[in-house]
């Protein structure tokens, strides 16, 4: 290594060890969102609470100037008085009609903003989830004329092609962040309730959370780190990409480990890999003729370390068609997850987003150590749940 890379790696070291030191001095690991497993639920968190900061008419009582210093951070195509901001309402996940794959219409949106006169701005809003078939289409086709289109994404990613199709960013949809542009007006925000104690709290836990998933570092520490890579750009872009190389490969590696294991557990059953382990969703699912034919099979999920369950690793039953009813013994996830159990390692759920985690796994040997205990519990979680596959 050379002394370019140490330097950099060490001042990195120290930035976020610095970092940390104030996040426990200010007691900023206690987080609500963190305790309540809501982390990165688009619904129930993120949606609920933007859409409620921005509503004039919200529970925080501060009419419509949270709503004004959101304008204020889009693309100058919002700051010409689109909207009548004394008369907007807001709704979350709002109907607008049934999926239409011909006209492209229809779903629902995350984050719709209307006023009086009929003008609307529809909020799409990505955490961890995929893209949806012509969703930016449908949604840039509903109020055709008086609308426009927010793509919210962690770090201001493209649409897939599959949902914007031949719509461009900047013309047709709008781009947005939660690094830069949420975070930026969540600080506002938190300014603007300084009056407002559990308010102007809730706001700063809120952006601790984001901070958490974005993974931001408080403002100096951002702008240190910044200089460090600003001051050593052509070792920083090495050390970036052999990373996220490392990173990929310790992710694989421990797939690959889990299935070796599984192939010599569990007779009965067909494997495959889906997804590249990089990609939302990246698992393992089992396949027999029973649950083939019922279209309700065994899956564990997901070796990326994002999608479903907050990126936690977990075994479970995805019943497609929604045959199967069960009832409130079972640990349902979602529509499709009907029944789940999170995967352990030393009674810590296991997050291969976790830093810590993957740095616990980076020799193969501590990787087949792990994967040994998680396949039993795969397995154990497949003898019990058997049955429920061939009702």
């Amino acid at each position: 290594m050379s002394q370019k890379h140490k330097y950099i790696l060490d001042k990195v070291t120290t930035i976020v060890e610095h970092h940390e030191e104030l996040t426990r001095a200010k007691g900023e690991l206690f987080n609500i969102y963190n305790i309540l497993n809501l982390k990165t639920k688009e619904v129930r968190t993120h949606s609920a609470f933007i859409a409620e900061l921005l509503n004039p008419k919200g529970s925080h009582l501060m009419q419509g100037v949270f709503l004004e210093a959101f304008i204020n951070l889009l693309p100058k195509e919002f700051n010409d008085n689109f909207l009548d901001l004394n008369t907007v309402s807001t709704a979350v996940e709002f109907f607008i009609a049934p999926i239409d794959t011909k006209t492209k219409t229809g779903g629902r949106i995350d984050i719709l903003l209307k006023d009086n006169d009929g003008n609307t701005i529809a909020i799409e809003n990505k955490i961890d989830a995929d893209d949806q078939g012509d969703q930016i289409e449908r949604y840039c086709n509903y109020n055709k004329n008086n609308n426009k289109v927010i793509y919210l994404s962690k770090f201001g990613d493209e649409p897939s092609e599959t949902s914007k199709g031949k719509l461009s960013s900047g013309l047709d949809f709008y781009i947005i962040s939660y690094k830069k542009e949420i975070i930026n007006w969540l600080a506002i925000c938190q300014n603007i309730a300084s009056d407002q104690p559990i308010l102007r709290e809730s706001i700063k836990q809120y952006k601790i959370l984001i901070q958490q998933i974005t993974h931001t570092l408080g403002n100096q520490q951002e702008n240190e780190l910044e200089a460090v890579v600003v001051s050593s750009l052509e070792e920083a872009s090495q050390i970036s990409s052999k990373y996220l190389e490392v990173v990929k490969t310790i992710k694989e590696n421990f797939r690959k480990d889990v299935l070796t294991h599984l192939e010599a557990k569990i007779n009965g059953f067909t494997y495959e890999l889906r997804k590249e382990i990089n990609s939302i969703y990246a698992s393992i699912w089992f396949h027999n003729t029973i649950s083939d034919t019922r279209e309700t099979w065994f899956g564990v999920e997901s070796f990326s370390g994002v999608g479903n369950n907050d990126g936690v690793l977990f075994v479970g039953i995805f019943d497609k068609n929604g045959r199967l009813i069960l009832d409130e013994s079972y640990n349902s996830l979602s529509k499709f997850w009907v029944h789940h159990e999170v995967l352990k390692f030393n009674n810590k759920d296991i997050n291969l987003s976790d830093n810590s985690f993957l740095k616990e796994i980076t020799t193969r040997q501590k990787s087949q150590e792990v994967a040994t205990d998680v396949s039993q519990q795969i397995k154990t979680f497949i003898r019990t749940n058997k049955h429920l596959i061939k009702a």
